[in-house]
């Protein structure tokens, strides 16, 4: 007989519950992503659309810290619920052609349309904010390029610092294309910086090989032996490593932009999956030397929450560069602690399903009971907290790391709480909203940068500028979901098939669990 002791995930309720209030709380952070983007325009950073009203002085900048540091790590932990919940109900097999259907395909598909329009996009916004020819170069903005040199810019009589033309630097950040722009404007190809350096050397520290050829090809002396090629020039390319670290050289080819955390969810789902296998796998084996017995997945769950320091640790190159909340990581290889960090969350909601307290009640149902005491103590004492030891620089990473923990875990408990007192029950308009939530975050980013770049100099407030965009964006979206998304395949990939209402609000919606 097997051991009682077996660490099973837990059975499924006999009688399957929708979860409203998480379904809602997940769509109200997909929602947030709306808001966060739009504030980005009215404080400096480097988002392509600066608003006219932008401050540092501003709430903004406040207002972005305070969502970054719990938005995704509610979501990935709500994910790791319904990818249990998934599992437990419809077995490993159909979760993962859930996911494939719900993430791999949307992600497939974002990746060669939406992505490249919001580089499209985000170039055409950022253009005309250019007024220094060697910005434009160095951020590889052709369009600003162009404009500027249209405008009569001498690309010789701009200096950097060190001296250095824009030809220099088309060079350093290896653009050919900028190369030829510049040089069919007249751009010297033999000028020189400070030290002396022809744009040449800085192709040669970068090794920048179709600058080289473009160098050359305007009358540069071509210092390479018969039949060799530029790498084979001792020492070409000797800074590549470090450029590509500093300057962060990425192309669209290589980042998901927005998308990354559906790249994430990928990633700890096969994670997942390869847990869900063993478990499966040890049923009916005897775990009696197991310590804890089958009481070990619940203190696996809690003691998943001090866990997180290490990652958040980590941040920041280990708070060199402080930051609030988790690193961004939109490339094709996560960064490692930054998907370790996510994973902490997802672990918790995963092992969360199902599982029950000490006192016998399903801890989802009491997680977050004193709601109002956490989100308030949170808001008011741990955020500022956490804020002033993160910022500026100094020695206090490690307090202020443990304030970002807390904080980040804090939100997410007091926001599970608050759903559940409120939003229990099922409600046919926060039920569409939560729906329309993927769509509109998919969707929403490069629609935001252009109503950003059109409303830029309008003589405006910047609260009224930003409620305007982020009730705008929203409205516009929710609009393209009803006539284009809902009733539709592309509505069946996100959200599962629904069935067009016929003199009746009754829609057929699919399984729950994105």
């Amino acid at each position: 007989m097997p051991d009682s002791t077996a660490p099973q995930a837990p059975p499924a309720p006999a009688r399957p519950k929708r979860r409203h209030d998480l379904d809602a709380l997940r769509g109200f952070a997909m929602l947030l992503g709306i808001g966060l983007h739009t504030a980005l325009a009215f404080f400096p950073t480097f988002w392509p659309v600066q608003d006219a009203t932008s401050s540092s002085d501003g709430p903004y900048d406040e207002f972005l810290l305070a969502v970054h540091g719990f938005r995704m790590p509610l979501f990935f932990l709500l994910s790791g619920f319904f990818t249990a919940m998934l599992w437990r109900r419809r077995g490993l097999p159909a979760l993962l052609k859930h996911r494939r259907q719900r993430v791999a395909l949307p992600l497939a598909i974002g990746f060669v349309t939406i992505v490249p329009l919001m580089n499209w996009v985000s170039e055409r916004a950022s253009a005309d904010q250019f007024d220094n020819l060697s910005a434009a170069v160095f951020f590889q903005n052709p369009t600003a390029v162009e404009n500027l040199l249209d405008d009569g810019v001498d690309p010789d009589e701009v200096r950097g610092e060190e001296g250095e033309t824009p030809l220099h630097l088309a060079a350093l950040v290896d653009n050919a294309g900028l190369a030829e722009l510049l040089l069919d404007a007249g751009a010297n190809p033999f000028a020189v910086d400070d030290d002396g350096d022809a744009p040449f050397g800085y192709a040669y520290f970068a090794g920048s090989e179709d600058v080289a050829d473009v160098l050359v090809d305007y009358g540069f002396p071509d210092v390479r032996a018969a039949g060799t090629d530029w790498e084979d020039l001792e020492g070409w390319g000797f800074g590549e490593p470090d450029l590509e670290e500093d300057l962060g050289l990425d192309s669209w080819i290589t980042s998901f932009h927005h998308l990354w955390f559906l790249w994430f969810l990928l990633w700890l789902v096969a994670g997942f999956a390869v847990v869900a296998v063993l478990v499966e796998w040890r049923k009916g084996q005897n775990t009696a030397s197991l310590p804890g017995g089958a009481q070990w997945p619940r203190r696996l769950m809690w003691s998943l929450l001090p866990l997180t320091i290490l990652p958040q640790l980590a941040m920041g190159e280990g708070g060199v560069f402080p930051v609030f909340g988790p690193d961004t990581s939109t490339g094709l290889i996560p960064l490692p602690h930054v998907l370790l960090y996510y994973a902490l969350f997802f672990a918790f909601g995963a092992l969360m399903y199902g599982r029950r307290g000490r006192d016998g009640e399903l801890i989802v149902e009491t997680i977050g009971r004193y709601w109002w005491a956490i989100l308030s103590l949170t808001v008011v004492i741990v955020f500022p907290i956490a804020l002033v030891l993160t910022f500026p620089p100094g020695d206090a990473w490690l307090l202020a790391s443990v304030g970002q923990v807390v904080y980040a875990w804090a939100m997410c408990i007091g926001l599970i709480g608050l759903f559940r007192q409120f939003l229990s029950k099922k409600r046919p308009r926060i039920r569409y909203l939560s729906d329309s939530s993927y769509w509109l975050y998919l969707a929403h980013l490069p629609l935001i940068i252009v109503v950003q770049s059109w409303i830029r100099e309008w003589d405006l407030p910047s609260g009224v500028k930003f409620l305007g965009v982020t009730a705008g964006v929203t409205v516009v979206l929710l609009i393209s979901y009803q006539l284009f998304i809902r009733y539709t395949p592309i509505g069946t990939m996100l959200n599962g098939k629904r069935t067009r209402p016929r003199g009746s609000t009754t829609v057929t919606a699919g399984p729950q669990g994105r």
